[in-house]
């Protein structure tokens, strides 16, 4: 664990300060790696603006999903026929679809190798799948062995790593009322309740398809258990939650924001400094573009091709100062901690 010094490192350019990092050893910056291929991930940048090119590389993110799958033993298409069947889903998406919402633009284009991104049923019905199958090889650093609970241990990683970081910080405030930005289809605020049981949670998405999946499962939990759970599936943006200015303890926001530009990721962390209390924790998990196998992907343009298939805000991440823009909002005490070999976890507090 770390606090990270002003001035973070900024991946868009050579930068030796040992600042944004999740270990303890150097780290090479993205650049470095850039430059050698930087032609040819041009190349790939503007390929990615014909529509025969992306189909190919969606195709074939989407197919090392399923296959990945496959390999730790996972039903993929079972799971997921599972539980597309016997539901009325048009019937479900009215139940927490805010019709006044207006979708910001960034959110209406293509993401995860989908062409209607996270507002068509196959994102929303695939997603818990695709999180296991994804997440796999996560806690090996080479990225090669496959461990079916890779998903579930890289959330308990985050919010133990999380609560190490707020006690160091000198977060005192009980946690009571918690928001979860970009809750999908609700695993990340399952995982933000086992960690802080006394707290009721505002879970958030601008997808209404992940919330109608979301809320369907925490009924069958709650018919399965005869208990109701502590959590409000909300439609609405992360930038602008509705949420009344200082009334939450804790916002999580958990693999959000490289799937973000980096103006939207500034609102985010404005809008969590708003709605937090004095003394508050706003905790991030979050891909490290500086960790060694982030850094492989780099240097090689046909993994790059396949990752920025799935990610079209990838660079823009990649160009955030976070430690910077946690600051300049008004945070304090901005700690971090490796929660896998690709992944940190980052706290700050609201002074």
């Amino acid at each position: 664990m770390q606090e990270i010094p002003s001035g973070g490192l900024q991946h868009s350019r050579l930068h030796k300060a040992n600042t944004w990092r999740c270990s303890a050893q150097p780290a090479a910056t993205l650049s470095a790696s850039q430059s050698s291929n930087e032609l040819l991930f041009r190349a790939v940048e503007t390929l990615f603006k014909f529509p025969p090119f992306f189909n190919f590389a969606v195709s074939q993110a989407r197919e090392k999903i399923a296959e990945r799958g496959r390999q730790i033993g996972l039903d993929f298409e079972g799971e997921v026929a599972a539980l597309r069947g016997g539901t009325d889903w048009e019937a479900e998406l009215r139940g927490v679809r805010d019709p006044d919402l207006v979708l910001p633009d960034y959110y209406t284009q293509p993401f995860h190798a989908y062409r209607d991104g996270n507002l068509c049923w196959e994102a929303a019905l695939q997603v818990n799948a695709a999180a296991k199958s994804v997440h796999a090889p996560v806690m090996d650093p080479e990225g090669k062995l496959l461990d079916p609970e890779g998903d579930s241990q890289l959330r308990g990683s985050y919010t133990r790593n999380m609560l190490k970081l707020m006690e160091r910080a000198g977060a005192t405030r009980p946690v009571r009322d918690a928001v979860d930005l970009g809750c999908a289809t609700g695993l990340s605020t399952l995982e933000l309740q086992s960690a802080f049981p006394a707290a009721s949670f505002t879970a958030l998405d601008l997808s209404p398809h992940f919330l109608a999946v979301a809320r369907h499962l925490q009924q069958q939990r709650e018919a399965a258990s005869g208990a109701s759970e502590p959590i409000r599936f909300v439609h609405a943006a992360a930038e602008a939650t509705g949420l009344p200015s200082e009334t939450v303890d804790l916002v999580s926001c958990c693999l959000v924001m490289h799937e973000l530009p980096r103006a939207a990721t500034k609102n985010i962390i404005a809008e969590a400094h708003r709605v937090l209390r004095p003394g508050g924790t706003f905790a991030i998990m979050e891909m490290n573009p500086a960790s060694a196998g982030f850094q492989r992907i780099f240097r090689n343009p046909f993994a790059y091709a396949a990752f920025k298939s799935t990610e079209p805000w990838l660079m823009e991440y990649i160009s955030l100062d976070l430690p910077a823009e946690l600051r300049e909002a008004g945070f304090v005490s901005v700690l971090q901690a490796e929660c896998t070999p690709r992944h940190f976890t980052m706290v700050a507090l609201k002074a």
